[in-house]
């Protein structure tokens, strides 16, 4: 008599075996995600904010991406009330996620804008992750923020772990060359 074992265990096996084979694999490397400068203003109703980012994945996320695993790098935007207390009030918040996806048939880059989602095909990673350097954002200042309030930009670059199939997430929570974040930076908002 044959006996298999319940298709559960046949699927959790696999995961798992998926997970080791990746955690093996995965050592830590040069990554980062950077912030290295910004400016914002405003016109009118409006904020407009340009910063110089920096981006480079390292090589377990490169992987992955050649591997056909479409990565999501948001830039996350906070509009920040200064106030005479300690704390501060987050009057707005944006997101940008910008797609990247390898295409092994064409052998190119692909990149989803998140401002009009436009798409750009790129011949390296490279080209596709220096099109991001230089990004302008404009968004409108929230009702509530007077023009003589003291406001400040908040920016942050980071991998969007929440995205990755189930067992290369599970992987990212563990292994630092997965845990892509540039951390907040902070500069007041001219008028």
């Amino acid at each position: 008599m044959i006996q298999t074992k319940p298709k559960w265990h046949q699927w959790l096996t696999t995961q798992l075996g998926v997970t080791l084979v990746i955690a093996l694999f995965c050592v830590s490397a040069s990554a980062d995600l950077s912030v290295l400068s910004g400016r914002s203003y405003t016109t009118a109703d409006m904020v407009k904010t340009k910063t110089t980012l920096f981006l480079d994945l390292g090589s377990e996320p490169t992987k992955a991406l050649v591997n056909g695993i479409p990565l999501t790098i948001n830039l996350n935007v906070l509009l920040v009330k200064e106030s005479a207390w300690p704390w501060r009030i987050t009057a707005a918040e944006w997101q940008y996620p910008f797609r990247i996806q390898y295409h092994a048939l064409l052998n190119r880059y692909t990149l989803l804008q998140p401002v009009g989602g436009e798409f750009q095909a790129f011949n390296s990673l490279y080209e596709t992750l220096s099109s991001i350097r230089q990004v302008t954002l404009q968004e409108q200042i929230p009702t509530g923020i007077n023009q003589t309030d003291p406001i400040s930009i908040q920016v942050q670059l980071e991998l969007d772990r929440r995205l990755l199939p189930g067992p290369l997430k599970l992987a990212a929570l563990f292994f630092p060359s997965w845990q892509l974040d540039s951390g907040w930076q902070q500069w007041q908002v001219t008028r």
